[in-house]
């Protein structure tokens, strides 16, 4: 928890640690990442756990700190949700097609600490990709990591 509001003071300031992020709370930079779609809520699954879908393909900021913000608020939105705690969220990484990934993976270690800060209880992770190397690299590092982690992370490979 401590990490959350570490992130959150970095991100927001101090005056909003004990406040909710509003849409308010994001200037004209950040609503246009937020705008882009890199991150989304798309809906819920059979079980009724909320789905986010991350596109990294179509990243588009003016800083990194712009979309680092827009991303905790729709965090945010999701965590609002009782269920959503309740049940967790399933995530889909989708890179396949015209929304591969295109950057030099920009800012890659500050959405780590971002996700890891994040108090969200992810249920499944899909990974929906159409290059071989990184269907190579998922598959052969998947079974490296917890078997409570693993038994949650599908790839999809395929056009």
């Amino acid at each position: 928890m401590i990490r959350f509001f570490e992130v959150k003071q970095q991100l927001f300031g101090n005056d909003k640690l004990a406040k909710d992020i509003t849409i308010d709370d994001l200037d004209d930079d950040d609503r246009e990442a937020l705008k882009v779609g890199t991150f989304q809520i798309a809906g819920r699954d059979t079980s009724h756990r909320q789905i986010v879908v991350q596109l990294p393909g179509i990243r588009k900021f003016r800083r990194l700190l712009n979309e680092m913000r827009a991303r905790f608020y729709t965090a945010m939105q999701v965590l609002s949700s009782e269920q959503n705690q309740m049940k967790g969220v399933v995530a889909i990484a989708y890179t396949a097609g015209s929304f591969k990934v295109r950057s030099k993976r920009a800012g890659f270690f500050e959405h780590r600490r971002l996700t890891l800060s994040l108090p969200i209880h992810i249920a499944a992770i899909h990974f929906c990709l159409d290059d071989p190397k990184q269907y190579f690299l998922l598959k052969v590092g998947l079974p490296a990591i917890s078997a409570k982690v693993h038994t949650r992370v599908r790839v999809h490979y395929g056009s």
